[in-house]
């Protein structure tokens, strides 16, 4: 990816040299994320089912988000991505450039107090009076994720993730809050392990 950046830069520059004299000429060119790993250090990818702290009962966090994450993964990913259950599970095939995704997930919820929000638009953000209080719920997500090489069982990298939201329907479902939360934590992870491109805008002085 940034062989490809360096290209584009290149042919720009060369020509606008042979135009001759020109002024200042803005690019675009596609540079690469940043990522937790090196570029180009594992070819596979195994996703364990994490192990569940605390979630609401009916709930299968652990295996459900691996399932989240593999799936998304599988899309992304040139190289294959496996689902096991336990990371040991995972260790034992001693899979070289293979890395291990394990850790822990809590889906927790809880009532709280809250400004009434349609009441705080009209009034502005620093006034108060008037405004009522009403009860949300607040459900969260909390992802431990560890990056394990499944040579050696080497932790590689280590992260907390953390996701809440508000709603205003007290009976919303947990599934329905985890599926939200859930997919947030997902945009979050597949970048920190693929990198994600961003087009920067680039400037070339002529001569």
């Amino acid at each position: 990816m940034r062989g490809a950046a360096v290209v584009v830069l290149a042919a720009a520059l060369a020509a606008g040299s042979a135009c001759g004299t020109a002024g200042p000429v803005e690019v675009r060119v596609n540079m690469p994320g940043v990522t937790a790993l090196p570029a180009g250090s594992f070819d596979a990818v195994v996703v364990t089912e994490f192990r569940e702290t605390s979630t609401p009962s009916g709930i299968a966090a652990g295996r459900d988000l691996c399932d989240v994450l593999a799936e998304a993964l599988d899309r992304a990913f040139d190289g294959p991505v496996r689902r096991l259950a336990t990371p040991r599970d995972a260790l034992a095939s001693g899979g070289e450039r293979t890395i291990v995704l394990a850790g822990e997930v809590a889906l927790t919820t809880e009532v709280r107090k809250a400004l009434e929000r349609k009441k705080a638009l009209l009034d502005g953000p620093f006034r108060t009076e008037g405004r009522g209080l009403v009860e949300v719920r607040r459900w969260t997500m909390t992802l431990e994720l560890s990056v394990l090489s499944a040579a050696n069982g080497e932790s590689l990298y280590r992260r907390e993730f953390r996701e809440e939201h508000d709603y205003i329907d007290l009976e919303k479902p947990a599934d329905f809050a985890f599926s939200e939360l859930s997919d947030r934590i997902r945009a979050k992870v597949l970048p920190l392990l693929l990198g994600s491109p961003t087009l920067e805008a680039r400037t070339l002085l002529g001569r």
